[in-house]
């Protein structure tokens, strides 16, 4: 597996609160969400440090059980980073900080994948028996629980939080893992697999474009050109278009198989 990707913050001013671990065998890509102004997370920790450690431990238990199951790497992950500042934080608080969770693992037989939060994998593969052998489809694994919620208040995102009334989010409950987007395609079938978190999936969210779209550009130009057209979309849409953040931090992978 070839990876190349970009890993921009939104602006120089502030630190970038997504995170990127790739090797040649896995991917992992965390989107740190930052509490809003005035908010008490209960922790001494930014959430740079909360992505890092995150990162750190999911790496570490790939290398070490390379045949684990992703979900309950995730979820032994969540708990031994919770287990890194119980001592110092309170993870009782709803507003702890939180992560987006993207891994994808190649293995002998199959390529793995989880998604947890808003970000997104985008594997292109053969298509099913009988399709022909030069039919290719996309997988799409992508949770918008976030574009759904009954209450966007600050309030209320810190109530619907790793709920199932509203969305799950690697934080302090490792059982959130269970309800991450998970699957495996046959390795030999894959050709292409685009890891995106939501500065990139605005993409197509916000502004028209594909997932095919994003995945070939990807291919064609690299990933920087898609965080490119990412911030000119961003720089031409009049502010208040959109519910959340104007600029966001941005991360694209492509990988090649």
């Amino acid at each position: 597996m070839e990876v190349n990707y970009v890993c921009q913050a939104a602006s120089a001013l502030r630190p970038n609160d997504d995170f990127v671990l790739a090797t040649e065998s896995f991917v992992i890509v965390l989107d740190g969400a930052t509490a809003p102004a005035g908010v008490d997370s209960g922790c001494v920790h930014d959430v740079p440090w909360l992505v890092a450690r995150l990162g750190a431990n999911l790496a570490g238990l790939l290398l070490r059980e390379p045949r684990a199951g992703l979900v309950d790497v995730l979820r032994r992950g969540i708990a031994a980073t919770m287990g890194e500042h119980a001592d110092t934080c309170d993870l009782e608080n709803l507003d702890s900080p939180s992560s987006t969770a993207v891994m994808l693992r190649c293995g002998a037989q199959t390529v793995d994948y989880i998604v947890l939060g808003d970000s997104a994998i985008v594997i292109e593969h053969s298509a099913g028996a009988g399709a022909g052998a030069s039919a290719t489809e996309l997988t799409i694994a992508h949770d918008d629980r976030t574009a759904h919620l009954s209450d966007y208040s600050v309030r209320g995102v810190s109530r619907l939080r790793n709920t199932d009334e509203g969305f799950w989010i690697a934080s302090n409950r490792p059982e959130a893992a269970d309800k991450a987007i998970v699957g495996s395609i046959p390795i030999g079938d894959v050709t292409r697999v685009a890891l995106m978190t939501d500065g990139i999936t605005r993409l197509v969210e916000r502004y028209g474009r594909t997932w095919l779209d994003v995945l070939e550009r990807m291919d064609k130009y690299g990933p920087r050109e898609v965080v490119a057209d990412v911030r000119a979309e961003e720089l031409a849409t009049p502010s208040g278009t959109y519910r959340g953040k104007v600029h966001d931090d941005a991360t694209a992978v492509f990988c090649r198989f």
